[in-house]
């Protein structure tokens, strides 16, 4: 367990992690577009609750990590820089633990409206739950445009001359992702 006592160890599990569901979302949107739930395997049951355990599992590390690296880097800090100047980011970047906290509160939400039924009302049926759903869809897309690219780096397969396609690839992909929910929202409210 040495791998996770050092920074880069917990970044990679973090990279890792997001990774995972990235990729589900990925699935998940094309699940919902060519509605492959309506078929009938037989095994069908017990591996979407193997998908399922998988990312409660890639959730609850990729938030545990996520704080503890928050915190050691306040830690580290003892007090405001004496030069403010921040190097070149996106807004993504810089809203990362922001668009992680609304991301997770969205991901919560969206279980209990489908997965669960606790929550009774729908996009379909309700305009407030749509504009949930479009601020939340929103916050995952947004914190997957840095993510994807973070993932790259933090595994060390960027490059200066690399950094440019990969984070357009991002920002491509989330947008893509966000594109194709939103679509889904709003033609189930036509």
């Amino acid at each position: 367990m040495r791998f996770l006592e050092n920074s880069v160890g917990r970044k990679i599990v973090m990279a890792v992690t997001g990774q995972l569901m990235a990729v589900f979302v990925v699935f998940h949107l094309l699940g919902n577009y060519f509605n492959p739930y309506s078929m009938r395997f037989p095994e069908i049951g017990s591996f979407i609750w193997t998908v399922r355990l998988s990312m409660l599992l890639s959730f609850v590390l990729h938030i545990f990590f996520g704080i503890k690296l928050e915190l050691e880097i306040h830690r580290a800090r003892s007090g405001p820089y004496a030069v403010q100047k921040r190097p070149e980011t996106t807004f993504a970047a810089r809203t990362m633990i922001w668009s992680g906290i609304l991301s997770g509160v969205f991901i919560i939400f969206h279980l209990l409206n489908f997965t669960f039924s606790v929550i009774e009302e729908s996009f379909q049926d309700n305009y407030a739950v749509a504009l949930c759903y479009i601020i939340g869809l929103s916050a995952v897309c947004l914190h997957l445009y840095h993510g994807i690219a973070s993932f790259f780096q933090t595994m060390g397969w960027n490059s200066e001359k690399s950094l440019s396609f990969i984070t357009n690839a991002g920002k491509c992909m989330a947008l893509l992702l966000f594109g194709g929910f939103i679509c889904m929202v709003i033609l189930n409210r036509l």
